[in-house]
Formats: structure tokens, C-alpha cells, sequence
């Protein structure tokens, strides 16, 4: 049986997965002499990456809360 604490755990980890992900395209962004395609993929890929974090923060709290 998964407990309550496990499944925290891992929730929590797969949103500090995702924070460190975001921070790092946020890194890539910042790079001299970017293209315009570099800067429109890691965009692109950024935008993903917020959105699958907005889910992983709602199943985060919704699990602190029970």
C-alpha cells in the first residue's frame, strides 16, 4: 500500500523536477547570441513545462491538504 507520506514525496519531487527545468530554460534564454528559432523553441518548451508545473503544484497542495 502507498502511504500519504510517499505519495507527498514524490509529488514533491516531480515539482522540483519540473521548478529546476523551468530555471534552467530560463538559463538557456539568457544565452549570447541566441538564434531566434533557439529562443522560439526553448519558448515553446517553456510554456509546456508551466503548464505541466501548474498540474504538478494543484496535485501537490491537493495532496498536502487531505
Amino acid at each position: 500500500m502507498i502511504t500519504k507520506d510517499k505519495v507527498t514525496e514524490t509529488l514533491l519531487n516531480e515539482l522540483k523536477e519540473e521548478c529546476l527545468t523551468i530555471v534552467s530554460l530560463l538559463s538557456q534564454l539568457e544565452t549570447p547570441g541566441i538564434s531566434e528559432t533557439q529562443e522560439d523553441e526553448i519558448l515553446g518548451e517553456l510554456s509546456a513545462r508551466l503548464v505541466h508545473l501548474e498540474i504538478h503544484a494543484r496535485e501537490s497542495q491537493e495532496q498536502i491538504d487531505i
